[in-house]
């Protein structure tokens, strides 16, 4: 016999095991709203004029940029959610907005050459929202001392 104290807990115990077998069901309808078609939807591309920089001979000390210039060569607005570089050394800046198909942007990219000497190489990944989720962009440099 089933004390009434129980059942409040068995109740709780059956109607998670239905809404666990129910979840479980992989199959959709053709008809369900949660379903995403990305053809439909489209992809990002993003594609670089280049991805590697050489600034050639510096100075110690001496700050540099570049500006990686990209097309959004996709049929998808274009997330650029953030860049990431190697070290401190190396900073950039990317722009914030969604970037819809044939438009082009810049990623800005600045070596600061101070404390450093010989040949230096840096990346920089860019996140975002196309197929290739991690782009990285390089610069080098062969730092000088006065």
């Amino acid at each position: 016999m089933i004390s009434i104290k129980k059942t409040p807990f068995i109740s709780v115990l059956l109607w998670l095991f239905v809404f666990a077998i129910s979840s479980c069901s992989g199959t959709q309808q053709p008809g369900d709203q949660n379903v995403v078609n990305s053809e439909e939807n489209g992809v990002a591309e993003i594609s670089f004029d280049k991805t590697t920089h050489e600034f050639g001979q510096i100075i110690t000390g001496e700050r540099v940029a570049y500006a990686f210039r990209f097309t959004n060569t996709g049929s998808a607005p274009l997330i650029i959610s953030g860049i990431r570089s190697g070290c401190g050394c190396t900073v950039g800046d990317y722009p914030k907005d969604p970037l819809k198909p044939g438009q082009t942007g810049r990623i800005n990219v600045v070596f600061n050459s101070a404390g450093r000497r010989g040949f230096q190489s840096e990346a920089v990944r860019v996140l975002n929202n196309s197929e290739e989720p991690v782009i990285t962009l390089r610069v080098t440099a062969e730092v000088m001392e006065l």
